[in-house]
């Protein structure tokens, strides 16, 4: 498949542009400052872009099969990406977010509470931002799916991720970033949360 990754040069980035070559698809890594990516690869493209371009951003995700954006809080990115997509035909769409973006099947819990309140008191733009990526990723017509995370680690891949919602008890604080590459990479085929919002830990 080829799947095009905004976000690509960030360090959960870098490793799912990595992860996404080893399994045998052909990845177009859009990125702000390409010098950031530090290797080379027969499959990988490289799309020199900022993301209030919006014709850098149509040519990235031309031709692609799936689009998986992990840019972070800036809801007019995923804006721009999403009629990319609609424009170019391109259906499957793969997004971050985080334990600030709600979703229905959530349940209250004091820990992911208490998160989010820190958040939107120490960093109100970056927790609306995140809020209005995911209700224009909602809103769209797309095979989308938003992934959730609290608190991103370092470290190995576990090769153990729980998926849920909060305040069920099953998905705890923190994943592993290239735990959470893996998963990514998985939605582009798995269809098992379409058009859903999942969250997910080690």
């Amino acid at each position: 498949m080829r799947i095009t990754i905004f976000g690509a040069t960030g360090r959960m980035g870098q490793l799912l542009v990595r992860q996404a070559l080893d399994a045998g698809h052909a990845v177009t890594a859009y990125a702000r400052n390409p010098d950031k990516l530090r290797f080379t690869h027969p499959e990988l493209t490289v799309a020199a872009g900022e993301l209030d371009d919006g014709k850098a951003i149509l040519e990235a995700v031309r031709g692609a099969d799936a689009v998986i954006e992990g840019v972070g809080s800036e809801s007019a990115a995923t804006r721009r990406i999403i009629a990319a997509m609609e424009a170019s035909g391109v259906g499957r769409f793969v997004v971050v977010s985080t334990c600030s973006a709600p979703d229905p099947a959530d349940r209250p819990d004091l820990k992911f509470k208490a998160l989010v309140r820190f958040v939107r008191t120490a960093a109100p733009r970056a927790w609306s931002e995140v809020r209005a990526a995911a209700e224009a990723v909602r809103a769209s017509d797309l095979d989308w799916t938003l992934v959730r995370v609290a608190k991103l680690d370092d470290g190995p891949a576990t090769g153990e991720i729980k998926v849920g919602h909060y305040g069920h008890g099953v998905v705890g604080l923190s994943v592993r970033r290239a735990d959470m590459a893996s998963f990514l990479l998985a939605q582009v085929t798995d269809r098992t949360h379409l058009r859903e919002a999942p969250a997910i830990s080690n």
